[in-house]
């Protein structure tokens, strides 16, 4: 069997360097969702939420003005 020489190790080297890179990216380009057309979220609307205690103190004081 014969031996590599330095060059072909270097090519087969890049070769598969350059392969490893294009499947990592083509998977991560063909498993990514599509976000153009995924439901969107509702967007929940906060409500202004005062404690009752609070509440009978505010009109109290604005049934004494």
């Amino acid at each position: 069997m014969r031996t590599l020489n330095e060059t072909q190790k270097d090519f087969i080297g890049g070769a598969i360097a350059f392969t490893l890179f294009w499947s990592v990216m083509l998977y991560f380009t063909a498993t990514q969702p599509n976000y153009a057309s995924s439901p969107k979220t509702p967007q929940i609307e906060a409500k202004h939420v005062q404690s009752p205690v609070l509440e009978k103190y505010g009109e109290l004081i604005t049934k004494n003005k």
